[in-house]
């Protein structure tokens, strides 16, 4: 036992040392107090008004003008984490500043999810899949780049949590003991609490726990007093607390919307209908009869709340373009590249062939573990795969209305498989819910990062439990079949070390690991770096009082908060994004100049900043423009400048206009 402990503590303090020295490498490359992704400006503005404050304001005055950003309608922890972190850390380190905070904070939230399965796949399974699974995780591009120093973004935070979230539930399962594991279900609910104010989309994690609790449901005979009593106060942890805490579970708007329905309602309904098959087969007249069916009642329950879920999205679908990002279609949403389609290249270069080797070990363990009845689930798996990650060039071959259907196909045929398969199971698989957990996280983030390449950032940790599961049944079948000829460990150990080396590093089949280092460095590159528009934020921070407003494509909204310390109109938050729509229309393609004067004017602009880069080369900013823009960056050679600041006289007849605030079309 002791030479196992060591050996897990060692391999896991290898795996963790690489996974930072890795993600600090291009530290070196970003200049001081500048960051590698706009997003993380954004959650570093915010942990300044906490430092500064103690705590948020209602709204802030400093962007969106001339309304300000509703931060009632945020999910605001990690700023919080953000600048306590930095307080506490201040006080033993006096050299530590925010921004040092802000600029590691990613890499070490991922060393800590990355920890915390490990330990768990070296408990639950054994230290084997635990090293496969951390050797992979440190040297995935797409597990790299969202996780380096300097991104500043939540990303990592989330994902810790979600990790988080996930096992200290599994874990919960495992335990016998009633004090154990009413530790670990309290855990749980408190850390789903803390994901359910971080971010909107932790639902997913969220989602994961209740189909596994589903299967559990359905595959069940029996509902005792005491597996309700857990859960009822599993759900009290961090239903209500969610409620109370934050208005955007209360009366959510925008990307708040629909908080209430996908995070709250979900468990409370899976409570319900445990309860009523409970009172069903125990307290009722009918109870002799239907105690025999329990599983079938599970069932028709089960489809019955599908159904309503069903029902309330179709109700509800119109309004997801515009608040739910993954589904947007609208114009906007479609320039942002974090959100495009992702092709097959790019799930090459990211994964090499780990997502292949994921989706067959998927395959593998459904079939292994259910046989002839796993061929429901295996199927349309397959269907989503190929429909997912070979999605750019099937499109090609019969177009994207027909691979969205079949998408769809699959989704729905992998549900239904799900939910037979589960009814039908006569077996329990060691480690089942485990299994379970990892196919559902699968599912879900392939399903959402199909229409928005961001989301596979998520998608890792279940296409290298998969792989790593695959890998070591295939040490052990070839090692089997050699027994009799090489001691077994040192054959399994040699099979599975020519394995991993062949898919770390040999081109042919993927070979990520030679692309590692490139996604630490290259991938990351500083924002702005040292480009003209740094030098514009620097001079407008030297140059402009905190007080002035300047007017500039979204893209920038939060750098100049952070950078140059003015307000804004709009930015990456996206908050209101018809606002944006209304920036282009009357400030780039304005009919005249007076049209952008009033426009300006509305939202309180006092400058404007324009770049050929980032905005068109036919707006009448390029054009001839009367008095009341007044050139002031650069003061040399202002005409051919990259960068150009204009200061906005504006003359009496100038005026606002209630239109300008329009935050949705006129129908």
């Amino acid at each position: 036992m002791e030479i196992r402990t060591l050996g897990t503590v060692t391999l896991l303090i290898i795996v963790l040392f690489g996974s930072f020295l890795i993600r600090i490498q291009s530290s070196t490359n970003i200049p001081a107090g500048q960051l590698t992704d706009p997003d993380g400006y954004f959650y570093y503005w915010q942990a300044q008004l906490i430092s500064e404050n103690g705590q948020l304001p209602a709204r802030d005055m400093r962007r969106w003008l001339p309304l300000g950003r509703d931060l009632g309608q945020t999910l605001n922890l990690y700023p919080y984490i953000l600048a306590y972190t930095h307080k506490v850390l201040s006080r033993v380190f006096s050299k530590i500043s925010l921004y040092h905070v802000v600029f590691y904070m990613p890499v070490l939230c991922f060393c800590i999810g990355l920890g915390v399965l490990y330990l768990f796949l070296a408990h639950t399974f054994d230290l084997r899949a635990a090293g496969i699974v951390g050797i992979f995780l440190v040297t995935l591009p797409a597990c790299i780049e969202r996780s380096c120093a300097g991104v500043g973004d939540r990303d990592s935070w989330c994902l810790m949590l979600g990790l988080l979230a996930v096992i200290t539930y599994l874990t919960s399962l495992r335990v016998e003991r009633r004090a154990s594991r009413m530790r670990w279900t309290l855990a749980n609910g408190f850390i789903l609490f803390l994901g359910g104010i971080s971010w909107e989309g932790f639902g997913v994690f969220l989602s994961i726990i209740l189909c596994v609790e589903i299967w559990r449901f359905i595959t069940s005979e029996t509902e005792t007093e005491t597996d309700l009593r857990y859960y009822l106060i599993w759900v009290c942890t961090f239903v209500p607390t969610l409620y109370i805490a934050s208005p955007a579970y209360r009366s959510g708007y925008g990307f708040a919307k629909h908080l209430f329905a996908f995070m709250l309602i979900p468990p409370l309904a899976l409570l319900g209908i445990r309860v009523l098959r409970y009172i069903l087969i125990t307290k009722t007249p009918w109870t002799e009869k239907l105690k025999p069916h329990s599983r079938s009642v599970a069932l028709g329950l089960t489809l019955a709340s599908i159904a309503l879920a069903l029902g309330y999205v179709l109700i509800q679908r119109g309004t997801f373009g515009s608040t739910t990002v993954p589904m947007s279609q609208n114009e906007l949403m479609q320039t942002v590249a974090e959100l495009k389609n992702p092709f097959l290249e790019y799930w090459m270069f990211r994964y090499g062939s780990i997502f292949v080797l994921g989706y067959c070990g998927i395959v593998m363990a459904v079939i292994r573990f259910w046989k002839i009845r796993g061929v429901l689930l295996a199927v349309p798996l397959t269907l989503f795969t190929i429909t997912t990650f070979y999605r750019s060039r099937l499109d090609s071959l019969w177009g994207a209305a027909t691979g969205n259907l079949l998408f769809s196909a699959a989704v729905v045929a992998c549900i239904i498989g799900f939910v037979v398969l589960a009814w039908r199971r006569q077996r329990t698989p060691e480690n089942e819910c485990a299994y379970i957990a990892f196919v559902l996280w699968f599912l879900f983030w392939s399903a959402l990062s199909r229409d928005a390449k961001r989301y596979d950032f998520f998608i890792g940790m279940s296409v290298v439990f998969f792989a790593s599961d695959l890998i070591s049944f295939l040490a052990d079948f070839y090692g089997n079949q050699l027994k009799k000829r090489v001691p077994q460990r040192l054959l399994k150990t040699a099979i599975t070390t020519i394995m991993l080396g062949i898919i770390l590093f040999w081109t042919p089949v993927g070979g990520h690991a030679t692309r590692t280092l490139l996604a630490a460095t290259y991938f990351r590159q500083a924002i702005p770096g040292d480009s003209p528009e740094a030098h514009t934020f620097n001079w407008i921070k030297s140059n402009l009082p905190d007080t002035a407003a300047v007017a500039a494509n979204w893209s920038f909204g939060s750098l100049l908060n952070v950078l140059s310390n003015v307000k804004t109109i709009v930015d990456q938050d996206h908050y209101i994004q018809y606002w944006i729509h209304l920036y282009n229309q009357h400030v780039y393609f304005a009919e005249s100049e007076r049209e952008a004067l009033e426009f300006l004017k509305t939202h309180n602009a006092t400058h404007v900043m324009l770049t050929t880069e980032r905005e068109p080369s036919d707006t009448f900013l390029h054009g001839q423009l009367s008095n009341a823009f007044v050139p002031v960056y650069p003061t040399e050679n202002f005409t051919e400048a990259e960068v150009k600041v204009w200061e906005i006289h504006y003359t009496p007849d100038i005026q606002a206009h209630p239109k300008y605030l329009a935050t949705t079309p006129e129908k």
